[in-house]
């Protein structure tokens, strides 16, 4: 969750830099960075790739026409994140991990207003990017945040139904980064069925710089990667039950051959 937080800061703010301290990103930007979130959130809250739909999956979007609709009404960045077609129908995300009653662009509303409801909209955004995350928000994280789930074995009862906790500001962060994780040949970039694989740089990265590491950094042969600083963490895909499935804590991923 903390990485894609950072990287949603990098979309948010175009002209920032990051990089990776062992495991803590670093933030470089214009200005006060809490400033200039807090005030891009009622905009965000608004935007049509958070109104004009509620879940991307082809039932909730009508199939190949709605899909194609919404190629007319949303950022093209958006609805490639969101799901692709094929020729079988359209296919959602890799990263929409939850089911049953669950509503993945419904989700992101939910946090952004709750956030926005705060008075304190800019303390919520220091914790998210300076912490220490407090854990006390009321929202739910889409199943990528390994440090909000519960652990049934844990726990002698049925946690199915326990409220869960979150960090408002650091949840809509993340958010923001998913346009950096689109769908390509259908299937979502740095996902498989076992685990979420994603780049950190020790050097200075913008966006774009970014975007690509993500997208083909894997394909760098290992002394470039070396000599920019490069390294892919991975987070298991665990069972949620029956509510889907949920990210794991991230390790040093094993390099593929």
């Amino acid at each position: 969750m903390a990485v894609m937080a950072a990287y949603g800061v990098l979309r948010l703010l175009p002209e920032a830099r990051l990089r990776w301290r062992d495991v803590h990103p670093e933030l470089e930007c214009e200005g006060d960075p809490v400033a200039r979130l807090a005030a891009l959130l009622p905009a965000r809250l608004a935007a049509p790739e958070h109104t004009r739909l509620d879940d991307p999956r082809d039932n909730n979007i009508g199939g190949v026409e709605g899909f194609r609709r919404l190629s007319e009404e949303i950022p093209s960045e958006w609805l490639a994140a969101y799901a692709a077609e094929r020729a079988d129908g359209v296919r959602d995300t890799g990263l929409l991990l939850l089911g049953g009653r669950h509503r993945f662009v419904a989700n992101a509303r939910d946090v952004m207003a709750a956030l926005a409801r705060r008075d304190d909209v800019g303390a919520a955004l220091q914790e998210a990017l300076f912490g220490p995350w407090r854990y006390a928000d009321k929202v739910i994280a889409w199943g990528w945040d390994a440090a909000a789930r519960i652990d049934p074995a844990a726990s002698p009862r049925d946690v199915s139904s326990t409220p869960k906790f979150g960090v408002a500001g650091a949840y809509w962060l993340a958010w923001e980064s998913l346009p950096l994780w689109p769908m390509v040949n259908g299937r979502t970039v740095g996902m498989s069925p076992r685990e979420w694989r994603y780049p950190v740089c020790a050097e200075w990265v913008g966006c774009e710089m970014l975007r690509a590491l993500i997208l083909g950094g894997e394909r760098l042969a290992h002394r470039e990667r070396e000599a920019l600083g490069v390294t892919y963490w991975s987070a298991a895909l665990l069972s949620g039950g029956k509510f889907g499935k949920v990210l794991g804590w991230a390790r040093p991923a094993v390099a593929r051959t």
